[in-house]
């Protein structure tokens, strides 16, 4: 799909126009430009709200006319909500080119500008690839933007968020591909087909190269899987940057249990266990297509967690290269474990920001439902930046205490810590084991065990899967950082 900013309105080449109607705003020239709405605006008290609409068949423009509720010209969740509403209602009715008409003389916020063209690209994704031939055939082709007010959003700008958009469609893909192709053959093959498009530094360690850099946690996790574990390390670096940023993710493409084996539909959605990793492959992707002047290095941790006759077990000690020893409590909170080998190669590189994504804990969902991640983090100007960020890209986050107090529980008998049984707040307390492997680099830590992968659409998403969730958030914080 295709979204570009145009003067006027190219009737010929439309089926249809939408009509975004702000709250609190004047809908005289929307009337005046299209008085055929008029009758139904009054019967039915429409009032700019979310969720409201009017579909009219004008006889005059021979067009179909979509009036909906744009909600408040300062919410940026709005936007997101609007734009939802808007690709629903275009392919109910099967609409392939439409204008988006901004008739209020109002000013438009850049922050509701960028996230209702992210929602649009958002919502018009779908994950096809073993559909009918028919139902691929459902999508819009084209959507342009006509604004009436003075404050309008650029071409530029339109052109950026289609960049962003794109690498989220590949995360898309990755995460919602079945388990059978998605492996950590293929996610490796991933991030080896992006580094030489964009000619990123790229090294990869398979298992010899683990077995040299005393990378346990990786080994033992990916052990029983018939396919090597990798840790990734790929490169971004503009000229003249200033900063340097690297993001970590947690890459299990299938997460069994392992000897703790999941039981019922608990394994239903494991293929998502990889969205981490896919998520700082989207990233880097956008960061190095998009020439943000900040060096940005991607870290993912890659295995496969399944049961078998080499499979780790409970009670286990794994010896870290930091010297730090951890129990294995629980095979199927194997996560931590290879993030804390991506963590202590990431920190020997003595970056400004470390910015971890995981899959890593049910609780977080409990909390938090789908919609809003959960951030620890060990500095609150970092914990601002990256709320500020969150709250402009709709990519909501809560901070959650890295509480000291806590590290009692991770706390083992037989090593330093242990890997699970903490007896309440498993969130925080996951947040805190991962911060034992960080050596006092600027750490966040965003568990997006709800967010990343739905199991049901929400207000901001009209599709169950992957979200991509976490790539706008950290282009946006970024830029904080230029």
């Amino acid at each position: 799909m295709k979204i570009k900013k145009k003067k006027a309105i190219d009737w010929k080449s439309i089926e249809g126009v939408v009509i975004p109607v702000f709250k609190n705003r004047s809908i005289g020239e929307v009337v005046k430009q299209y008085p055929e709405v008029e009758s139904f605006l009054k019967k039915y008290k429409f009032k700019g709200n979310i969720n409201e609409s009017i579909v009219v068949n004008s006889t005059e423009l021979s067009k179909l006319l979509v009036v909906v509720g744009a909600g408040h010209v300062k919410q940026r969740g709005d936007a997101a909500k609007c734009a939802n509403n808007i690709i629903s209602i275009v392919k109910n009715y099967l609409l392939k080119n439409i204008c988006v008409h901004f008739v209020q003389d109002t000013d438009i916020p850049d922050t509701y500008s960028t996230n209702f063209i992210d929602f649009l690209h958002i919502n018009h994704y779908r994950f096809d690839a073993y559909l009918e031939k028919k139902e691929k055939d459902k999508k819009i082709k084209n959507i342009s933007l006509v604004f009436e007010c003075q404050k309008q959003i650029s071409s530029e700008v339109i052109k950026e968020r289609e960049i962003i958009s794109n690498s989220l469609i590949m995360v898309r893909d990755l995460v919602n591909e079945i388990p059978e192709k998605l492996n950590p053959d293929t996610l490796v093959d991933a991030f080896v087909k992006v580094s030489k498009e964009l000619d990123l530094d790229i090294s990869v360690m398979r298992q010899k190269q683990l077995e040299e850099q005393k990378l346990k946690g990786i080994i033992l996790v990916g052990r029983a899987s018939p396919y090597e574990p990798a840790l990734i390390r790929i490169g971004y670096t503009p000229d003249n940057y200033k900063k340097t940023l690297i993001v970590v993710g947690k890459g299990i493409t299938f997460d069994s249990g392992g000897l703790n084996i999941k039981v019922g539909n608990y394994m239903e959605e494991m293929k998502c266990d990889m969205a981490g990793a896919a998520t700082v492959l989207g990233i880097i992707k956008s960061a190095a297509e998009l020439k943000l002047p900040v060096r940005i290095i991607a870290y993912a941790g890659i295995a496969e967690n399944m049961p078998g006759r080499q499979a780790y077990k409970p009670g286990d000690i794994i010896t870290y290269k930091n010297n730090k020893t951890v129990e294995v409590v629980n095979t199927d909170a194997e996560g931590r474990l290879v993030l804390a080998d991506a963590l202590i190669q990431a920190a020997k590189e003595k970056p400004d920001y470390i910015v971890e994504f995981s899959t890593l804990t049910g609780a977080i969902l409990v909390a938090l439902g789908d919609m809003i991640a959960g951030v620890m983090c060990d500095n609150q100007r970092f914990t601002r930046l990256l709320e500020r960020s969150s709250e402009k890209t709709c990519d909501f986050l809560w901070e959650m205490p890295l509480f000291e107090e806590y590290k009692e529980s991770i706390k083992s008998k037989v090593a330093h810590i242990k890997n699970a049984d903490y007896k309440g707040a498993s969130s925080i307390k996951a947040g805190l084991f991962l911060k034992e492997f960080t050596d006092n680099i600027h750490f966040a830590h965003i568990d997006i065990a709800g967010t990343a992968f739905l199991s049901k659409t929400n207000a901001f998403y009209s599709q169950q899967g992957a979200t991509g969730f976490g790539i706008r958030l950290i282009i946006e914080f970024m830029n904080w950082l230029r």
